[in-house]
C-alpha cells in the first residue's frame, strides 16, 4: 500500500471517529435538554453563580473585617437615606434665574 493511501485511510478513520463522537455528544445534549429545560438550566446556573459570589464575599469579609464594617455602615446609611425619600425638598428645576419675578 502506498504511503498516500495509508495516510488517507488513517485520516478517514480519524474523521469517522470524530464524527461519531460529535454525534454522540449531540444526542446526549438533546436528551439532557429534554430532561431538564432551558429555563431550569439558566436558573440553576444563576444559583450556582450567586452561591460562588456569596462564598467569595464571606471570605473577603472574614479576611478584611474592619473594612467590611465600614462598608456595611456606609451601605446601610445610603439605603436608609434612600428608604426615607432622599432629598425631596429641593425643586427639580435647576434653572433658578428664570423662576424669579422682577
Amino acid at each position: 500500500m502506498s504511503p498516500r493511501k495509508r495516510q488517507m485511510e488513517e485520516d478517514r478513520a480519524l474523521r469517522d471517529a470524530a464524527r461519531t463522537l460529535v454525534k454522540d455528544d449531540i444526542a446526549h445534549l438533546k436528551g439532557d435538554v429534554e430532561e431538564k429545560g432551558i429555563g431550569a438550566r439558566i436558573a440553576s446556573s444563576a444559583l450556582l453563580g450567586v452561591g460562588d459570589i456569596v462564598s467569595e464575599g464571606r471570605e473577603l469579609v472574614e479576611k478584611h473585617k474592619p473594612a467590611s464594617y465600614g462598608i456595611g455602615a456606609i451601605l446601610a446609611m445610603i439605603l436608609g437615606w434612600w428608604a426615607l425619600g432622599g432629598d425631596d425638598d429641593e425643586p427639580e428645576d435647576d434653572d433658578y434665574a428664570w423662576d424669579e419675578t422682577d
